[in-house]
């Protein structure tokens, strides 16, 4: 029995000009096609069925509304066949949402590669990840992700100040040195800030865009 698809694609980390042929031509090929959210730079580039931006006003647990776009996703491939979601960023990164999908059984899950804020942030850090060992930890999972880790990080998901507060809060002891606030990048008002620990959810207005990189974790 063939299974029905979910083919994911990701909407790069800015605008439109950021998007992979391959991307384009599943926008132009699929017809039943969602967003997980319309808060995105390249979201203009999607004629959606459907985004899921309710979903968040709804539930005020993450979990309840990845798996709530999941169930939407996987009926919706199983009533047409084939059905499109795109994420923003890249599929494979930061992104639950894909994780749960691939898990699922009931599906199959074509996952298409795109470029990810990440690779706009090691170009204006200009570090390599690979000869530092960095880590990328999303921001909403950051007390299991950052267990037993004391290299470099790149956190994402940093969209609000309580987001800001839980890293503090994860990170003990505090980090000498500053940390950078990266922002909006590859947009028109991009921006990259360093600011003293203590200020991280103080002074930064954080939003959808934002991610930090803290260069060294202290040791216990």
């Amino acid at each position: 029995m063939t299974l029905p698809t979910v083919v994911v694609v990701g909407l790069g980390p800015a605008g439109p000009g950021l998007l992979t042929a391959d991307t384009i031509d599943a926008l132009a090929a699929i017809e039943q096609r969602f967003l997980r959210t319309e808060r995105h730079p390249a979201a203009v580039a999607v004629d959606a069925t459907r985004s899921f931006d309710e979903l968040y006003e709804r539930f005020d647990n993450f979990d309840h509304v990845y798996g709530s776009i999941v169930e939407s996703l996987v009926a919706a491939a199983v009533e047409s066949g084939t059905v499109l979601s795109a994420v923003p960023g890249s599929p494979v990164v930061a992104e639950r949402t894909v994780e749960m999908l691939v898990a699922d059984d009931r599906i199959v899950t074509d996952v298409r590669p795109a470029m990810s804020f990440v690779d706009l942030a090691w170009a204006r850090l200009g570090v390599d990840p690979v000869a530092l060992g960095a880590r990328v930890i999303d921001g909403h999972r950051i007390d299991e992700q950052l267990t037993g880790w004391d290299g470099p990080v790149l956190v994402s998901q940093c969209h609000d100040r309580q987001v800001l507060s839980d890293v503090k809060l994860a990170v003990e002891p505090r980090p000498d040195a500053e940390i950078t606030v990266l922002a909006r990048l590859g947009l028109p008002d991009e921006s990259i800030a360093k600011v003293p620990w203590d200020d991280l959810d103080r002074v930064i207005d954080p939003d959808h865009l934002t991610s930090l990189w803290i260069p060294e974790l202290p040791r216990s």
